[in-house]
């Protein structure tokens, strides 16, 4: 028996970001009927800017402003500007998903792994003024938003300051060779 789709059944929640409750940031939680994890060194081979964790297995990506996060029985989509798209965007990251798994046997899986770096190496090179201004209550939830390319390295605004010339550099060093 051949599978026409991986996901048939789901169920989407927008939820509020975790890192930056109050902030009126969202993102999507959407709950699998299966586990998904079968086709992820698939997508993992043919999206960009992509981290993967084969043994936990866990495929994080970005495309344009969206970031989505896969787990098992999970998909996370952060950056959600407007919470009435949900359903739309949930519907587009689902039919990715199945539309690689049907052209799976195209494609060549990649098992390669790109590990993130860790907050605390992202947070050494942050101004740690926890000023607000990149929508985050400290520089620590925002590291840890920066990790996962939840949020963006251009969202914190003293690293633009002179002064902070270098610890951007770092920064985008890091997050580019992760």
């Amino acid at each position: 028996m051949v599978m026409d789709k991986l996901v048939e059944e789901y169920k989407v929640n927008v939820v509020e970001w975790g890192c930056a409750p109050g902030s009126g940031r969202y993102g999507l939680q959407i709950d699998l009927a299966n586990d998904i994890s079968a086709v992820f060194p698939y997508i993992n081979a043919v999206v960009n800017d992509g981290y993967y964790d084969h043994g936990n297995h866990i495929l994080i990506w970005r495309e344009t402003d969206q970031v989505y996060a896969l787990n098992f029985k999970e998909v996370r989509v952060g950056r959600i500007e407007d919470p009435l798209k949900a359903i739309h965007i949930a519907n587009e990251i689902i039919a990715k998903i199945n539309t690689v798994w049907l052209d799976r046997h195209n494609i060549t899986p990649r098992f390669s792994e790109r590990r993130l770096p860790t907050v605390i190496d992202l947070l050494k090179y942050l101004p740690k003024t926890n000023c607000r201004q990149c929508g985050y209550i400290t520089c620590l939830a925002y590291a840890a938003e920066l990790r996962t390319s939840q949020a963006r390295l251009e969202d914190c605004l003293p690293l633009s300051e002179p002064k902070y010339t270098e610890n951007d550099r770092k920064l985008r060093s890091i997050l580019s060779s992760a």
